[in-house]
Order: structure tokens, then C-alpha cells, then sequence
């Protein structure tokens, strides 16, 4: 009986450790690139709450970066973006500002944004509201921190701290509101990778056996076309657009993805959103040093 007991109680732990990794295997990993412009400090304060917060999610990353610092890299590998800014004169400071107006797009990312000032109405939150607004234009599904006042629950923009008289620098309540941004952008972020990777996990019969490039479809097409592809494996992928000469004319896709089934629009615009001419158009996908090519036609 003893050794039955011993035997029953093996198999117990056995399954339990498979239950657990199959729910590790399930939950979403995700990176939180947090970036900000500070030159006293408080807002660099304000961005490490932000990845405080991150942290508390124990399937996320956070990468903290200057504004000066950030690479096309950087944003490719970022399932979200957390943008902060001092208060300048009621608006977004220069370099901040700067570095919204370069043509990048984080489609199907998720963001919020956070902001510091000396002064109680000197315009923080219209620039946590600016950054937002940005953040949008740059195809970011936007959410904010949220609170539980136990009878109801409410959420905000963003975080903000004022950092002048009477209180210099930046609060431990403003810091929590900082983490509980950080913290909600990682859960959204999780979910919603969750959410659209789960259609395509399935079985391992479900999932392609080898990389395929699919023809676009229309084709010819104006003023847009689907591209579909597939990926046997995890990988860092590249899908991009060349004229006939040879020359980069958009970056599709350029980020890991898990295995599975992905379809994107092309929409006939360049890297700076500029309509292309009518003409034959190659589109390449890269991944782990293979590569595949077909060749489409936009017709205006």
C-alpha cells in the first residue's frame, strides 16, 4: 500500500508540472519599450515607475530608452510603447516632439503615455493627451492606468507629477500612478498578443509545415492587396516591398512572430506614406535566412 501511495503521488506531481507548463507555454510574452525625455530627472523617475509597473507582470519585459536612443529595432520588437515628456511652455518638449514626427507605425501595438511639470495647470495632462493623440496616428490601441475606489472603479489618461513648490520632485503616490500605467499597458499588451496569436496555435497538425509566401491578392490592384504567409516556427521576420529596380519601398513587417498563419494589407504607400507609381512591385519575406519572393502590379 505504502508503494502505491509513493507511485499515486508521483504521477500527481508529474501531471502537475505539465499542467503548469502548458499554461506557461500558453501565456504571451511581451516587451514594454518605455521612452522619455528628461533633463532634470523627474521624468526619468517617472519612466522607471513605468517599468516598475511592467515588472509586476511576470510575462513581460520592460526596455527603458532615452528619446535619443531608440532604434527602428527597438519599436519593431516592442508589442508596446510608453511615451513621457516634461511640460514645456503647456506642450510636448522639442526633442519629444521630434521623435513623434518621424514616419514609424506601430499598428496593433498598445500605448500610454505619461508626463511631468513644475506647475499645477501648467499643462501636463495636454501633453499626456498629445502623446496619446500621437500615439494613434501611429496605429496604437491607447489605454490608460485605472483605480478601484472600492464603491467604483474608474480610469485616467495617463500619469503625470508635479515636480515644482510645494512639493519638488516626484511623489510616491505619482510614482504609483506611474507603475499602475506600466502595469496595464503590459496586461492589455499580454492580451491582446494572446488574442491574436490564439487562432493560429492550435495542434501541431494545424500549424504550417514549412515558409510560405502566398500571392498577393487582388492582382493587379489599386488602390490596396493582401499578402498572406506562413511560418513553421517562432522567428524574427521581415516582409518587405521593392520597386523593379531594386529599391526598398516599404517595410511590411519587421518582428518576431510565433508560428502560424498571418495575413497584412498593403495599402500602395511608401515608408514616408507617400502613394507609389503604377508599376510591377516585388514582395520579399525573410526568415532565419530564408527568403521567398513574388511579384505583384499596382495599376492606377
Amino acid at each position: 500500500m505504502k508503494t502505491f501511495n509513493l507511485s499515486f503521488q508521483f504521477i500527481v506531481v508529474i501531471v502537475s508540472v505539465l499542467i503548469l507548463t502548458t499554461i506557461s507555454t500558453a501565456q504571451q510574452n511581451v516587451n514594454i519599450l518605455i521612452v522619455y525625455y528628461s533633463v532634470t530627472g523627474n521624468t526619468q523617475q517617472m519612466a522607471n515607475g513605468v517599468v516598475e509597473g511592467v515588472q509586476r507582470d511576470s510575462n513581460a519585459t520592460a526596455t527603458l530608452k532615452k528619446v535619443d536612443e531608440v532604434t527602428n529595432d527597438d519599436l519593431a520588437a516592442a508589442d508596446g510603447i510608453v511615451l513621457g515628456s516634461p511640460t514645456y511652455y503647456g506642450t510636448i518638449a522639442g526633442p519629444m516632439k521630434d521623435f513623434i514626427d518621424t514616419p514609424w507605425y506601430l499598428g496593433d501595438k498598445v500605448g500610454g503615455a505619461f508626463s511631468t511639470g513644475a506647475m499645477k495647470t501648467g499643462g501636463k495632462e495636454h501633453v499626456v493627451v498629445s502623446l496619446l493623440l500621437a500615439l494613434m496616428m501611429k496605429g496604437v490601441v491607447i489605454v490608460g492606468p485605472t483605480y478601484d475606489f472600492g464603491t467604483f472603479s474608474s480610469g485616467a489618461f495617463g500619469a503625470t507629477a508635479m515636480t515644482g513648490p510645494p512639493d519638488d520632485g516626484v511623489s510616491e503616490s505619482e510614482l504609483d500612478d506611474a507603475r499602475a500605467l506600466g502595469e496595464r499597458v503590459a496586461k492589455i499588451a499580454e492580451r491582446l498578443k494572446s488574442t491574436t496569436t490564439g487562432n493560429i496555435k492550435g495542434t501541431t497538425n494545424q500549424l504550417p509545415k514549412r515558409l510560405g509566401l502566398k500571392q498577393n491578392y487582388p492582382n493587379p490592384f489599386n488602390p490596396e492587396t493582401k499578402i498572406n504567409y506562413e511560418l513553421p516556427n517562432t522567428s524574427m521576420v521581415q516582409l518587405k516591398i521593392f520597386n523593379s529596380l531594386g529599391e526598398e519601398v516599404r517595410t511590411l513587417v519587421n518582428k518576431e512572430q510565433p508560428a502560424g498563419k498571418y495575413e497584412i494589407r498593403w495599402d500602395g504607400k511608401d515608408n514616408n506614406y507617400n502613394n507609389v507609381a503604377t508599376g510591377v512591385y516585388f514582395y520579399r519575406l525573410n526568415s532565419k535566412g530564408n527568403a521567398q519572393t513574388k511579384k505583384m502590379l499596382l495599376l492606377k
